[in-house]
């Protein structure tokens, strides 16, 4: 039962964050979470505000759309596909109107039905190059693709 009740949380999550909820979203989350995401870790819920903040300004669009949700004891894997054009700032990159398309992996733990843990996984590169962070690597996978065809 209690497997059923975290696969439940960890997709209503997914529906808030979709709806823009930032609290609801939050909800899913104990206040002492400990995220290990984006090149760092943080403790407590601010981090995860932040990031939901940062992600909504800089694409304002922004969705996730999930493949996979499974449950092993306490741990809740959630496979998804980021969504969303890069319209407004974000990591310090002005917007570059870009459509960004980028896997990604959620793995949470939990106690007593909040999230007390989470991994978050994505691909780094492909996000950055998307919205133009990352120049080189962009035009040598243009090459790349231009020369598999």
């Amino acid at each position: 039962m209690l497997r059923d009740e975290n696969i439940k949380a960890v997709k209503l999550a997914a529906e808030r964050y979709n709806a823009k909820d930032m609290e609801g979203y939050l909800a899913l989350y104990d206040r002492g979470v400990l995220h290990h995401g984006f090149g760092n870790t943080k403790r407590g819920i601010g981090g995860l505000r932040e990031q939901f903040e940062q992600l909504l300004r800089g694409f304002p669009d922004r969705r996730i759309d999930s493949q996979d949700i499974f449950c092993d004891g306490e741990k809740v894997a959630h496979r998804y596909t980021f969504y969303g054009t890069h319209k407004g700032e974000y990591m310090g990159y002005p917007a570059s109107q870009k459509f960004v398309v980028s896997p990604g992996v959620l793995l949470h733990l939990f106690d007593r039905g909040k999230c007390v843990e989470v991994w978050q996984l994505i691909d780094n590169a492909r996000f950055l190059i998307a919205i133009g962070a990352m120049p080189k690597l962009a035009k040598a996978r243009a090459g790349a693709t231009t020369a598999a065809e």
